[in-house]
């Protein structure tokens, strides 16, 4: 059950613990907790000057992100280890481990990759220079040669126009995507999407539409990871109008909004690969790896 406020309550203390260190992974920005409240019941708590968020669902619980701090703090994670296991059936762990944050010592602890995230250098983005991007540049050409587009900012106004793109959208790639986890993704993405829409402004969230004919036909959702990284949450478009996703994303990677940012995080590919070859055609500059933590 949602408890909005007390969520969103927390977001202070989060903010002071995730930035004693820079990370690069998008899942330390509290948008990413208080997106998925739905299905997990997200604990705070503070022991030996560190963070730490459990992640609670029916059948136990785990660490969503290492705890928080400035520095590893192995006895933490040996307290919050201690917990875990006095509550879950399974195997506790820690999840969204960073390459820089798994410990020295990890003879006590096993270590699983666990998925990429794509991280590109914006100015390439939004240039589109070279053979590289001669397919990029292509689609965006046909859409604008047949499509007057007003790329704006998102207003409160726009969220059923934008809920009612959603559900066209997972319509659509429910038809023909036919992989389990990944329709099982669509239908748990769309109160994602209501909070995003909704909750934007204490999130911190920026949103950009793109409007044909006045109907919107995409939006895109990103937020400031840190003082070098935006990282782009949500993209939805139309699949009707070809060339719009290259379209939107190079609008909004030129965004007056993103300027002070060099690099731009677009999340993982969910393990889907199609997912990855769309990212890869981008040329990413960096891809970190998520790792997962156990006790071995």
């Amino acid at each position: 059950m949602r408890n909005i406020d007390a969520l969103l309550a927390r977001k202070v203390l989060f903010e002071k613990y995730v930035s004693l260190q820079t990370h690069q992974l998008s899942a330390f920005h509290f948008s990413c907790l208080f997106l998925w409240q739905d299905f997990f019941d997200f604990e705070f708590e503070v022991m030996e000057e560190h963070l730490c968020i459990y992640a609670h669902q029916p059948r136990g619980c785990f660490l969503y992100l290492p705890p928080l701090g400035d520095s590893w703090g192995l006895s933490v994670v040996e307290r919050a280890f201690s917990k875990m296991n006095k509550i879950n059936a399974k195997t506790a762990r820690i999840e969204n481990v960073e390459q820089e944050q798994i410990p020295r010592g990890k003879g006590e602890f096993k270590i699983y990759p666990k998925s990429q995230e794509y991280v590109y250098r914006r100015q390439n983005l939004m240039e589109l220079k070279g053979g590289a991007y001669k397919s990029q540049r292509h689609d965006i050409n046909h859409f604008q040669a047949h499509h007057q587009a007003l790329f704006r900012p998102y207003e409160e106004r726009d969220f059923n126009a934008c809920m009612g793109l959603y559900q066209r959208w997972a319509k659509n790639r429910h038809a023909k995507h036919e992989e389990p986890v990944y329709r099982s993704m669509l239908e748990e993405n769309k109160s994602v999407h209501e909070l995003a829409l909704f909750y934007h402004k204490p999130l911190g969230l920026v949103g950009r539409i793109v409007e044909s004919d006045q109907k919107v036909i995409a939006y895109s959702f990103g937020y400031p990871l840190n003082s070098q990284i935006f990282c782009v949450l949500l993209e939805i478009i139309d699949v009707g109008f070809r060339g719009l996703g290259a379209f939107i994303f190079n609008r909004f990677c030129a965004d007056e909004a993103l300027k002070s940012y060099a690099l731009i995080n677009t999340m993982d590919d969910f393990g889907l690969p199609y997912v990855a070859t769309s990212k890869q055609a981008y040329h990413p500059f960096l891809t970190p790896l998520s790792h997962t933590l156990t006790q071995a």
